[in-house]
């Protein structure tokens, strides 16, 4: 993956002079203290600085793969450097990376600047970007409710009531991202409402595979993600609502509406190898129909 970026600012001082090309390393903190994963490859071309003018500077940035360390587990812990790196930029906060010059500068840089510049690591403030409206719907189509199996022991997943039915989620894209991504699994740990009130709890919390299409949508790009459950639990926490919701499917005559509030882990395949994004926000609804028996 390639990323060009041109950087400006205005000059105010009287002088002249050019800047050879530069090489850095940008890197990703990991397990350990001054512990650091490269991650991309960074070279600025040649600038050249006029007095009293506008200076402009080119820097192209090369991910050839992800490293593995990047993507290990840390000892433990249940998350990497990716994902705690990823887990700052989505809940918008700024995370860190740090850029340190490289050993291996373009001809034309003098060695002095070389070692100079290999012998001192910065650290840069990365920007975070809130994602709470990356799934813009996130919903349960041809649900099938399941009451709890009587004769099933308490640990018994069959002793919660179970739902069957088509994830489909879409996701907006940012426009930058131009090359091809395919999601594979998704999981989530999920919240169930009725009229605002809280039910309980969907168990999805193993990975579903899944299947992602590309999507324009007036001149928006949008991931469609679809995926089927089976038999998950839903795990009761307030038996009120519950037999509210039991109540209005043997005696209503239409098809109820749950809310779903969720927290979605979607495994994402891409050139530079498997991703998971962890923690994506997500909320969407559940139509419940009658069951034929009542």
């Amino acid at each position: 993956m390639i990323a060009d970026v041109t950087l400006s600012a205005f000059n105010k001082y009287p002088v002249d002079f050019d800047v050879p090309e530069l090489a850095f390393d940008i890197l990703i903190p990991g397990c350990e203290t001054d512990d650091f994963i490269q991650v991309v490859d960074a070279m600025t071309h040649e600038i050249h600085v006029h007095s009293h003018s506008k200076v402009y500077a080119n820097v192209t940035g090369v991910i050839r793969e992800l490293p593995d360390a990047l993507t290990t587990q840390c000892p433990h812990s249940d998350t990497s450097p990716l994902d705690s790196f990823l887990g700052s930029f989505i809940k918008g906060e700024p995370a860190t990376m740090f850029v340190r010059g490289s050993s291996q500068s373009g001809p034309q840089t003098p060695d002095w600047i070389t070692n100079l510049l290999s012998s001192v690591t910065v650290p840069v403030p990365f920007p975070g970007r809130s994602l709470d409206n990356l799934i813009r719907n996130f919903s349960l189509t041809d649900v099938n409710f399941s009451l709890p199996d009587p004769d099933a022991e308490p640990e018994d997943p069959r002793s919660n009531p179970q739902v069957s039915g088509n994830i489909l989620v879409l996701a907006g894209l940012p426009s930058e991202l131009n090359f091809g991504i395919e999601v594979t699994d998704v999981k989530a740990t999920a919240d169930v409402l009725y009229k605002s009130r809280k039910m309980g709890e969907l168990n999805l919390r193993e990975w579903q595979a899944a299947k992602s299409t590309r999507m324009e949508d007036h001149g928006e790009s949008l991931l469609k993600i679809e995926s089927r459950i089976k038999n998950a639990p839903l795990e009761i926490t307030d038996s009120n609502v519950f037999s509210e919701v039991i109540q209005m499917l043997i005696f209503g005559r239409d098809k109820i509406m749950l809310d779903i509030v969720a927290s979605v882990d979607i495994k994402v395949q891409t050139s530079l190898g498997d991703i998971v994004v962890k923690g994506v926000p997500a909320e969407g609804k559940i139509p419940v129909k009658r069951p034929s028996l009542f």
